[in-house]
């Protein structure tokens, strides 16, 4: 709010100290980064990161909390049930990485 009242400008550096960006990375390693991020996000339960990103962007719009709160509920309701989920948990106790499936 501050910088959009204000107009003020700021360097990347700034940008992330305040939580603006996640990274900064130098000019000359930007796709790398960016291709590794995709990557891992790819390789994650795609219902769980779709069903997420609907809850973010329902956050944005939400008039109240406690509707917002059934909804992500109900959200984490959908996604406990997939076959990714209980691969998540076997995986994590077995201590190797995941097979998601996107089931």
């Amino acid at each position: 709010m501050e910088l959009t009242l204000t107009g003020r400008f700021i360097d990347a550096k700034e940008a992330e100290r305040i939580g603006l960006v996640n990274r900064v990375v130098p000019h000359d390693e930007l796709m790398k980064t960016a291709r590794e991020l995709a990557s891992d996000i790819a390789k994650g339960p795609a219902i769980a990161i779709q069903l997420s990103k609907q809850a973010i962007r329902r956050g944005f719009l939400a008039t109240d909390l406690a509707t917002h709160a059934e909804y992500e509920f109900n959200t984490m309701l959908l996604a406990i049930a997939t076959e990714d989920f209980k691969e998540g948990v076997r995986a994590f106790l077995e201590k190797r990485e995941p097979q998601f499936k996107g089931r």
